[in-house]
């Protein structure tokens, strides 16, 4: 049964007043987006540097390395990290937490983990024991502001892992 003539001679129609608000609503979004993004900007630097924790202007590293799916966290570490003139990078740590709850080192303790590269010149940091080290592929010593990076984890303890690292505030400080 073919339908009536009238009724495809309305859907044209319709398909099109339907595109046209779609399209002015797209139109209108995207200028309300643009016109409030000045004001957001001015009302962040608005912000006195007082206001905000102390922690946030240090340099840091904090690493996760998931397991072989990459749908849970096996282990994750932050650090502390100082820049000393004519010196290489010191990462204290802070945190390292396992896949269970468990933390590897009491809160008063911040064991200080060595940087060097390895032989192919990758970055590296290795625990104060030499049993873990955590590779730092991408690592940028001069970059302010926060960067991810690829990381991979070598241990007897957390096998081989992939993870990310988000380096924070190390600009100008090598």
């Amino acid at each position: 049964m073919e339908a009536p003539s009238y009724s495809k001679r309305l859907i044209v129609p319709l398909v099109g007043a339907a595109a046209a608000v779609l399209i002015i609503l797209a139109v209108h979004s995207v200028r309300q987006f643009f016109s409030s993004a000045p004001e957001a900007a001015a009302a962040l630097q608005e912000v006195p540097a007082k206001k905000l924790p102390p922690s946030l202007f240090f340099p840091s590293l904090y690493c996760a390395f998931n397991d072989f799916t990459h749908q849970s966290i096996v282990v994750a570490f932050d650090f502390a990290d100082a820049f000393p003139k004519g010196a290489p990078p010191r990462f204290d740590e802070r945190y390292e937490g396992t896949r269970d709850g468990t933390q590897r080192f009491a809160a008063d303790q911040s064991p200080t983990w060595p940087y060097a590269h390895d032989d192919d010149g990758t970055p590296t940091i290795t625990s104060p024991d030499g049993a873990t080290r955590i590779v730092l592929y991408g690592l940028k010593l001069d970059t302010g502001g926060i960067l991810l990076i690829e990381a991979g984890i070598r241990s007897n303890d957390f096998r081989n892992l992939d993870g990310q690292c988000r380096q924070a505030n190390f600009g100008g400080r090598q």
